[in-house]
């Protein structure tokens, strides 16, 4: 065999080699990019998520603070001692 088809095939078959990993790595990176995206994206939407029904408890418990309050000052007004008539 010719020494130079020799070292041309190797050559390419370098090339190739060349080709193919460094494609498969561009791939696993793009596909880990990928992947990290969507996880940022579904602990964003948890955290949206778990905002807003923190949001409706802290309401809800504003609400129930101001009945309470509300029923204690009509209970302690039925109930204070009565002004002297004059």
């Amino acid at each position: 065999m010719d020494p130079a088809l020799i070292t041309a095939w190797a050559t390419v078959a370098i090339a190739a080699s060349t080709v193919i990993v460094g494609g498969a790595t561009c791939f696993l990176i793009w596909r880990g990019i990928r992947e990290m995206r969507r996880s940022s994206d579904e602990r964003a939407r948890a955290r949206e998520t778990a905002a807003a029904e923190l949001a409706e408890w802290r309401d809800a418990d504003i609400r129930r603070h101001e009945e309470s309050m509300t029923a204690l000052l009509a209970l302690i007004q039925r109930t204070g001692p009565v002004a002297p008539a004059e």
